[in-house]
């Protein structure tokens, strides 16, 4: 096992993009993947200090907007759409 204390990263988002395929609710379905990519771009480009994650289903599944978590903060956001992805930014950089 190797543990890394030093990473240049100070902070990190996980976005899901969970899909079902027997038609329940799932982040996939209210565009999780297209938010992780922008999410994704914007701190690439622009915040190397903050590393985005795709995940798995992290158990607020509903029809309106993906979950979103933001460590070390422990800030958690429900039901984000795309229209919420400033409010993220914002969030990350304060």
């Amino acid at each position: 096992m190797k543990i890394e204390t030093n990473l240049p990263y100070k902070k990190h988002v996980l976005v899901c993009v969970n899909e079902r395929t027997d038609g329940s609710d799932c982040c996939a379905n209210v565009h999780g993947k297209e938010i992780f990519q922008e999410l994704k771009r914007w701190a690439i480009q622009d915040h190397s200090d903050i590393w985005i994650t795709k995940t798995g289903c992290l158990g607020f599944c509903n029809n309106i907007g993906t979950t979103i978590v933001i460590y070390p903060k422990k800030i958690w956001f429900m039901e984000t759409t795309m229209k919420d992805i400033e409010k993220i930014k914002k969030a990350l950089i304060a």
